[in-house]
């Protein structure tokens, strides 16, 4: 007996149909995976807590190995791979570090065990809270959390050179509200090495190099950033000005200029920079955004010219950049050198 298919959805009919039934699907597969994701965090947590409360109870010695090593042997009998040593000391450090279930339970909404066990490697809280912050608030995957980590993004951010109960205050706000501000988005130095430049180039060379690796920029930058703009056309006085670049931060509600500079800062880029702010803030800006945002970003800072032109306090940020990292040891130790003279200026 043939079937009659006349009646068989076709062509968009059947498209449609498809689309649906793969979101229903789809969205099932996320919400598996969410509460996967968060029974497994809380089944690691309370491993860590039973471990550290009832049988090592705060001993880290000998005694604690001997436990850990006789527990995961047993444990691997009965359910097989996947608690080993290393894992259960992560659970141990995990339950430490997040002491409430209930901060367990709502970062194990948002955030995978995996972040969670990078997160607690830091015996710093505030550096903790910085990189859980922004790690909820940009939604990184793990492999980004550890490359921010590793790039030092705290130490780039004008927020390690804040006084300590005004980054607390920064954090609290972004954790509550959401709410981005400058000191957050922006850094110093940024870190372009992936451009591949050598150790000559011209401020087009550099340009080109930024848009062939656009998406790589828009990641060092972060995340809210949106591209706009090469070469922004601007006419004043009937003379002809170009922004280089030109992007829009979503959290910040702000377009933001960019100016490419070859070699060390000069105080003529602020009157430059101010202007092309000027014309953006009367042109361009729409309805429910804040005024635009310049960074010049130089190859050299002139550190006492910005602190004479008062500049990183309004509109107007200066940062470096890097077209070859150095060594590990050195940018740190410079990080953290600029991080101590500029706490004690505020102090001063």
């Amino acid at each position: 007996m043939t079937q009659d298919r006349s009646n068989l959805p076709e062509g968009k009919e059947a498209n449609d149909l498809f689309n649906n039934v793969a979101a229903l699907i789809e969205q099932s597969k996320r919400q598996v995976a969410l509460t996967v994701n968060r029974e497994v965090t809380l089944l690691y947590w309370h491993v860590g807590k039973a471990i550290n409360h009832k049988l090592l109870q705060e001993q880290r010695g000998e005694y604690g190995e001997q436990v850990v090593e006789s527990l995961s042997s047993q444990l691997t009998k009965t359910y097989g791979k996947g608690w080993s040593k290393r894992h259960l000391w992560h659970c141990v450090r995990v339950a430490d570090t997040f002491q409430e279930d209930q901060i367990v339970n709502a970062l194990s909404t948002q955030l995978s065990w995996t972040h969670l066990r990078i997160l607690a490697m830091f015996e710093d809280e505030l550096k903790r809270e910085f990189y859980t912050a922004l790690c909820v608030q940009e939604r990184w995957s793990t492999r980004v959390l550890q490359e921010r980590i590793d790039s030092m993004l705290f130490e780039r951010s004008a927020l390690s050179k804040k006084p300590e109960d005004l980054l607390r205050r920064e954090l609290s706000t972004l954790k509550s509200a959401g709410a981005v501000t400058p000191d957050l988005v922006f850094r110093d130095p940024y870190v372009l090495d992936f451009l591949g430049l050598s150790d000559t180039y011209s401020e087009r060379d550099l340009e080109s190099s930024i848009l062939t690796q656009l998406q790589q920029f828009i990641i060092e930058l972060g995340s809210d950033f949106a591209f706009l703009a090469r070469q922004k056309r601007i006419i004043i006085d009937n003379e002809d000005f170009k922004i280089d670049l030109l992007f829009y931060h979503r959290g910040l509600k702000r377009l933001v200029a960019i100016d490419l500079k070859l070699g060390r800062f000069k105080a003529a880029y602020k009157g430059q920079m101010e202007l092309y702010l000027k014309w953006l803030d009367k042109y361009e800006r729409k309805e429910g955004e804040e005024s635009p945002i310049g960074l010049i970003l130089c190859a050299e800072k002139s550190q006492e010219q910005i602190e004479l032109l008062e500049l990183n306090k309004g509109h107007i940020r200066v940062s470096e950049y890097l077209t070859q990292l150095p060594p590990k040891e050195v940018f740190a130790s410079r990080l953290h050198k600029a991080i101590e003279l500029a706490k004690v200026k505020k102090e001063e």
